[in-house]
């Protein structure tokens, strides 16, 4: 399937309010639970709705500042290329979610506290490109040595998790404008912020990692209004 769903798919970013998602797309919850899958849902954005995965309106009484301060310009702008011999990564920090796949998965190549901290000749190609293929929110990216093209993505179908204690990964392409009505760049995959305090909304910057939870049990109720 396309990773560029058809244009009636979206998820539009409310002022100081909650993500719209409009279309025929999977929506699950924490626990995993498909809660929506067509028409529209809203998703809470500031952290405090009583019913997460969707807003109840809390928003306006805590109120949440949801100014989006991200760069709306291409992903290919902000890499930084680190070529190895076999495999070039490419990394953009500033879309970072900080979900630990690269650094757990293969700690050898993604290096902690070290400068440069990533060596694309410390693991063979093929598992660099796996443990890339399982970041979130699509800040690592491969190209080929000497190619300066990032490979193309595997597509995937158009979904919306919101996962355990932290953002929403968004996949398959779906388009997200800001609330002033431009558009960021449709990519293959995508973390948007919900715990509120994301330095770099609507994109999640692991600010969840202070101590955003969710409850025990996901709630069941409606899609919520804005």
């Amino acid at each position: 399937m396309s990773d560029r769903p058809d244009e009636a798919v979206s998820i539009s970013v409310t002022e100081n309010g909650p993500y719209m998602v409009e279309g025929a797309v999977e929506i699950r919850d924490a626990l995993g639970e498909t809660v929506s899958e067509e028409g529209k849902a809203f998703l809470c954005r500031c952290g405090r709705s009583s019913n997460k995965p969707f807003c109840d309106g809390t928003h306006k009484k805590v109120g949440f500042d949801g100014t989006e301060t991200a760069d709306k310009g291409p992903i290919a702008d902000r890499r930084d290329a680190y070529e190895g011999e076999e495999v070039t990564i490419l990394d953009d920090r500033s879309v970072c979610a900080h979900a630990g796949e690269c650094t757990d998965g293969l700690p050898a190549v993604w290096k902690l506290g070290v400068e440069p901290w990533i060596d694309p000749n410390a693991a063979p190609a093929d598992e660099i490109r796996a443990v890339i293929g399982r970041c979130p929110s699509g800040a690592l990216g491969y190209a080929e040595p000497g190619s300066g093209e990032a490979a193309e993505e595997k597509p995937m179908s158009p979904a919306v998790k919101a996962l355990v204690d932290g953002p929403y990964r968004v996949r398959g392409g779906i388009p997200v404008r800001s609330a002033d009505g431009e558009a960021y760049e449709v990519r293959g995959r995508q973390t948007l912020c919900r715990c509120g305090g994301s330095s770099n909304k609507p994109f999640c910057d692991g600010t969840h990692w202070k101590g955003f939870k969710d409850p025990d049990e996901a709630s069941r109720g409606p899609a919520g209004n804005e």
